[in-house]
């Protein structure tokens, strides 16, 4: 993938850009649990709201909600 991508969370709606896997998101610490839960509910990419949300627990495999 070549420079930012305009994407839309799956999860919130809202509008991102997403530029690889250089991105933000490699910086979160997500954990293959925490992947393998993504990949489970969504297609595509999550904002970094949301992929936080996952990365601290509150949503995701360690949250008490699961989608």
């Amino acid at each position: 993938m070549r420079g930012p991508v305009e994407k839309v969370c799956e999860h919130c709606g809202q509008s991102f850009q997403c530029v690889g896997y250089q991105c933000w998101c490699g910086t979160l610490g997500i954990t293959e649990q925490q992947m393998d839960w993504i990949a489970a509910q969504f297609t595509d990419c999550l904002c970094q709201i949301c992929l936080g949300k996952v990365a601290t627990g509150e949503l995701g495999p360690r949250s008490s909600s699961i989608r």
